[in-house]
């Protein structure tokens, strides 16, 4: 679950820990290239850039998983997505979604924020189920992907409320709606007609 961490007490106070980790960065190559074409390509293509975390993750941990579904819902707003233990879902929070979008100042921004929630679900839901150890993943995936200095491993190795502190002030919603996203992982359900 992506969720305001304890980090963040209040608008702009950060705690000083940080996501840090260490390994051997010359065994995974950065597979840059390709990733920033799709996160420069059109914005919110859900399932292009879910590929993309998927062959990072599959790249990078080595490991991988298939079936899963998206959907939109109207979560807290201290929760930024989620994945349940055993589920098929992965919930994005739809209000932080819109307000990101028009928050964002490009596409890359916009599908490197997509890309590193998907990413923190997905690594969630393939076996990191520690918060803490999934954001370490996160943050190591983004980074090994596009490079330290790329947005999305910006991204990844910070708290999405200390970066853009506004979304404190987003309405809360109470997650009674959902929307299901068609056309999501279909790679792996090209079996369905």
């Amino acid at each position: 679950m992506l969720f305001l961490s304890d980090e963040v007490t209040n608008i702009g106070e950060r705690n000083h820990s940080n996501f840090s980790f260490s390994f051997n960065e010359d065994k995974f190559p950065h597979i840059s290239t390709f990733g920033d074409q799709i996160l420069e390509s059109e914005r919110t293509d859900y399932n292009r850039i879910f590929k993309l975390v998927k062959k990072s993750v599959k790249n990078i941990l080595g490991k991988e998983r298939t079936g899963l579904g998206l959907a939109l819902s109207n979560l807290p707003n201290t929760i930024g997505a989620y994945w349940q233990l055993g589920g098929n879902y992965i919930v994005l929070n739809e209000t932080i979604v819109g307000y990101m979008r028009s928050a964002t100042h490009t596409t890359k921004e916009f599908n490197s924020f997509l890309f590193t929630v998907l990413a923190h679900e997905y690594i969630h839901s393939v076996g990191y189920v520690d918060e803490m150890e999934a954001r370490r993943m996160t943050a190591f995936v983004t980074k090994m992907t596009f490079g330290e200095d790329h947005i999305a491993a910006r991204i990844g190795a910070s708290d999405l409320w200390h970066l853009y502190p506004s979304l404190l002030l987003l309405p809360s919603g109470d997650g009674s709606k959902m929307k299901i996203v068609n056309n999501f992982d279909s790679d792996a359900t090209s079996y369905i007609t």
